[in-house]
């Protein structure tokens, strides 16, 4: 921003008298900047204009009266006229000079006969006139050298020479700038004084308006401004007041409309503002439902007979009926409508002589008709027109308020009996839904005795069969063909199979009963991720699959069910060997993180909070089992852990397996305390992620 556009700115925010003051202070300013130095030009150049004639004048007559000396050769009788100029304050010096520059006569007797040779010397010699030269001298002192030749015969014998001192000049002019800059200033400050009570007086009903239009705005109407002058600010008072007195009226007009829905209160309030706000006599609103070929008067004030209440409007008949049917005032161009009958009869019995009516109308439709009118000569002016035909449009959004209430009160009534009925309804289907709930519980706790039950009864002759397979393939009854072998180890396979599948089946029968019982204690990861891997690295090795383990920089401990936790572990590498094709790779991993009130996770220096009891709340064990295996859908991700869920891959038969293994870890990490998330993308594998407390920790499985 540049400087000017800033002082432009700066000074529009000051305030009216500040700019007021400003104006007359640079008035002033201009004012003295210009006159001060041309009168003291003025005052100068005459004094010394003055000075000047006077020396010249001086310098002539000292010539002239020095003719008679030189003539005779008397320089006594010179020496007193010399003397004489000498006496003389301002006078420093007076000489007789011949036309070599020697001094024949001086008023210093000491330079008599002396030789001038100096350059204002030689200009005085050379003068055919009285010629005036400005010397200073040494101590600073400014003179007028006056020089004349002296003529004798016409013929230039000496020159006369005056040195005249300006320094009463100069003071008589130092007094007078002097004077002039007091006066300037105490005129500046006369200037500024008057400048300030003008500004005070001017802007006084100014501030007095921005108090009032403020205190309008935060609500209090009921202000108003006192005129004090009988100019354009005066008028601006009394404008504001009839705006205020407006704006209160019509806040009232609002707050008593606003304050009731009922149709007859609504109009008789709009009414009885209409009478007072125009100065009227009598005022009337007649209103006409919805469809209907006529209005009724509903709300009258200032009414004299009883005839106006009972009055009906037929649409188009006389001059109310009119202004119903056409929906607007009557104009200067409308031929006038014949008053009807019953118009006439109101109008001689209320005895009034002026009626202004003007259409009541919403949305293109003529709802009524609002009426003022006097009984003694003098009509209305545009103001009371203007503010009937406002109080016309608050009247029709009143009616429409009003009319809408009463049709919401019709529907409040038709909507309380079909919401009784419908709660009814619904009160009836609640005890049912209750009902069913319960059968449902019921079924459910019976399917989940009958699952434990049956997999309870499975597993003894299960166990029998595997025992009696094992002790045929171990040689009890004796060498067995290849192609027996060959049956016996399908069927403990098979065998196997089903004995997990009923493990399963029992443990989630138990976690969804309640009845998993927990033993938590230290566990050390480590050694519990090497008999895991160890397990099942025959299982990958078959496949084709690499089994790596990645070992933490420093022992880290765990407070977990050592069971459940291997458990875990065994389901989540199982299933990552069954998805990881061959030459695939399987890495189990462990460090320590820490969890914040979002439950996410941030990692921890290795070993930086193993065993350390102090650290609490916020320590945790993260477990890891990452693969390269098929990876899985982003649109199964949020099911993987649902029970009896198996991931779904067009062209790829369905995998072995029941669905239940994600599902039972999940239950188990979260039964410790524990998350479990999982992050994969397809054809590039899986990580599966949970977390458990670390031994020393105050969390509570």
């Amino acid at each position: 921003m540049s400087r000017l556009a800033f002082l432009l700115q700066s000074y529009r925010r000051l305030r009216i008298q500040t700019r007021f003051a400003l104006h007359i202070i640079l008035l002033v300013v201009v004012l003295f900047s210009v006159l001060i130095p041309a009168v003291l030009l003025i005052q100068e150049s005459v004094i010394l204009r003055t000075a000047r004639e006077n020396g010249l004048r001086l310098v002539t007559i000292f010539a002239f009266s020095s003719v008679p000396a030189l003539v005779a050769d008397d320089f006594l009788g010179l020496r007193q006229v010399v003397n004489s100029l000498g006496r003389e304050g301002n006078i420093r010096y007076a000489m007789i000079l011949d036309p070599e520059g020697r001094v024949l006569i001086h008023s210093r007797v000491r330079e008599t006969g002396v030789l001038y040779k100096d350059p204002l010397t030689r200009r005085a010699l050379a003068v055919v006139e009285p010629t005036v030269q400005e010397v200073r001298t040494k101590e600073g002192e400014v003179l007028y050298d006056f020089a004349t030749p002296v003529l004798v015969l016409n013929q230039p014998r000496a020159v006369a020479r005056i040195g005249i001192s300006i320094a009463d000049e100069m003071r008589l002019i130092r007094q007078t700038r002097n004077a002039i800059l007091g006066l300037g200033v105490l005129a500046l400050i006369s200037g500024l004084v008057w400048a300030h009570l003008q500004a005070r007086r001017l802007t006084r009903p100014i501030r007095a308006l921005a108090r009032g239009a403020r205190a309008v705005a935060l609500g209090d109407l009921t202000h108003r401004i006192t005129r004090e002058r009988q100019d354009e600010v005066g008028h601006l008072a009394d404008a504001f007041n009839r705006m205020a007195e407006s704006l209160q009226v019509r806040f009232e007009v609002d707050r008593e409309l606003s304050s009731t829905l009922s149709l007859r209160t609504v109009l008789t309030t709009l009414v009885r503002h209409a009478q007072r706000l125009c100065e009227a006599d009598l005022a009337f609103l007649a209103y006409r439902e919805r469809g209907a070929s006529h209005a009724a008067v509903a709300a009258c004030a200032g009414s004299i007979g009883p005839l106006i209440h009972e009055w009906i409007i037929p649409v188009g008949h006389g001059r109310a009926g009119w202004i119903l049917q056409e929906g607007r005032m009557l104009g200067s161009d409308d031929p006038a409508p014949n008053t009807s009958p019953d118009e006439a009869r109101i109008h001689s019995e209320e005895g009034l002589v002026t009626v202004i009516q003007v259409p009541i109308t919403l949305q293109h439709t003529c709802l009524g008709v609002l009426g003022i009118g006097r009984r003694l000569e003098g009509g209305f002016n545009e103001g009371a027109i203007q503010t009937l035909a406002r109080l016309a449009d608050q009247a029709a959004v009143a009616l429409a308020n009003a009319l809408a209430y009463r049709e919401i009160e019709l529907l409040n009534l038709s909507l309380e009996a079909k919401v009784a009925e419908r709660t009814r309804e619904l009160s009836e289907a609640n005890v049912a839904l209750e009902a069913s709930h319960e059968k449902l519980k019921a079924l459910d706790r019976l399917k989940s005795e009958f699952v434990s039950n049956v997999s309870h009864e499975l597993r003894t002759p299960l166990t029998a069969v595997r025992m009696a397979v094992d002790n045929l393939l171990d040689g009890v009854t004796g060498e067995l063909p290849p192609i027996l072998q060959r049956y016996l180890s399908r069927i403990k396979n098979n065998t196997d199979r089903l004995v997990r599948l009923i493990t399963d089946l029992l443990d989630l029968s138990r976690i969804e009963a309640g009845r998993v019982e927990l033993h938590p204690t230290a566990v050390l990861t480590a050694e519990i991720i090497h008999e895991v891997t160890e397990s099942l690295r025959p299982m990958a090795s078959q496949k084709g699959v690499e089994l790596a383990v990645v070992a933490p920089a420093s022992a880290i401990m765990a407070f977990a069910d050592r069971d459940r936790l291997q458990q875990i572990l065994i389901n989540l590498v199982e299933n990552a060997v069954k998805f990881t094709p061959a030459g695939g790779r399987i890495c189990v991993s462990t460090q320590m993180v820490e969890r914040n009130t979002e439950c996410g996770l941030r990692d921890v220096e290795p070993g930086g909070l193993a065993a350390s009891p102090g650290r609490g709340d916020h320590s945790w064990i993260e477990f890891r089992v990452e693969d390269t295996g098929q990876g899985i859908p982003p649109d199964e991700l949020t099911a993987i852990f649902d029970k009896f869920h198996q991931v779904r891959r067009d062209g790829q038969r369905k995998t072995q397996g029941t669905g239940l293994g994600l599902a039972i870890a999940k239950s188990l990490i979260e039964l410790q305390g524990g998350r479990i998330r999982v992050e994969s993308e397809v054809g590039r594998g899986s990580r599966f992620l949970f977390t458990l407390p670390a031994a020393g920790s105050n969390i509570e499985p």
